[in-house]
């Protein structure tokens, strides 16, 4: 179930301004809009991914486990978002029995804290036990293995014309066999970087699984173009580089895990 089923979030103004609150009042500094917008679609993505995220796993979890992952009562709801508040203090998504039987169980009333939320009609031992989305079990997953072969899957990258726009015009203006080139250069020149600091790589999840997402410096070597998507075979053997996603993507599909603190990621 996705959160826009389960909870009425209000029209796009009133959705909007608590997220505008959130980000600017409670949450320290961070990008949560994408480029020339202020309506902090990032924040949304995360919110929707994390419920979707929260959900399934309560879904498969066993009934006396369920309440500590999405808190539903009789009249009121609430899942812990992941986030903290610049006093270190759980930010939760709060909600209330939706008052239109025909609509949405829930009905999205404010963001709380550790804190505020003990004024809600809401049992707080519950709160406090709620779980955080887990992407993965085993950390090794979110480091790169620099002794694996990674194979791009040109195909996708270079021959399909929406992944292909996403390379810069400049490189483009020369053709295909160029793009592959300088890209191929560039994949063999990130892997020093990753050597050298094993933060050049940031995970992300996609699809119930961990991806590692590498920086193509493909016109400036101080700022990266776009950013390589590696996945490991099942036979952990190789590395297969499905897609490039533009940089403001990749900041958007990594922060569903935490904050990017990459140097080439940052917000």
């Amino acid at each position: 179930m996705q959160l826009r089923d389960w909870a009425f979030l209000g029209n796009w103004e009133f959705f909007t301004n608590r997220l505008r609150q959130l980000a600017r009042e409670e949450l320290e500094p961070e990008k949560w809009s994408f480029a020339g917008k202020d309506d902090f679609g990032i924040l949304k993505n995360y919110l929707f991914f994390t419920f979707d995220k929260l959900m399934a796993d309560r879904e498969s979890a066993p009934d006396s486990e369920k309440q500590s992952i999405v808190y539903v009562g009789d009249t009121v709801a609430c899942f812990n978002t992941g986030l903290f508040d610049k006093n270190w203090q759980t930010v939760y998504f709060y909600c209330e029995k939706n008052p239109i039987s025909d609509r949405q169980p829930w009905r999205f009333v404010s963001f709380h804290n550790n804190y505020t939320i003990k004024n809600c009609p809401i049992d707080y031992d519950a709160c406090a036990n709620l779980q955080r989305a887990n992407y993965f079990e085993d950390p090794s997953a979110l480091l790169f293995d620099s002794s694996l072969e990674i194979v791009p899957q040109w195909q996708h990258i270079i021959h399909d014309e929406k992944n292909y726009q996403r390379i810069p015009q400049s490189l483009r203006d020369n053709g295909a066999t160029f793009c592959q080139s300088v890209m191929e250069g560039q994949i063999s020149s990130v892997r020093k970087r990753i050597a050298a600091n094993y933060k050049t790589i940031v995970p992300q999840y996609y699809r119930g699984r961990i991806q590692l997402l590498m920086p193509l410096y493909l016109t400036n070597p101080e700022s990266p173009d776009l950013a390589l998507v590696l996945s490991l075979s099942d036979d952990k053997k190789v590395y297969y580089g499905h897609t490039c996603l533009t940089i403001e993507m990749a900041y958007n599909n990594a922060r569903l895990i935490a904050r990017p603190d990459s140097y080439w990621l940052k917000a």
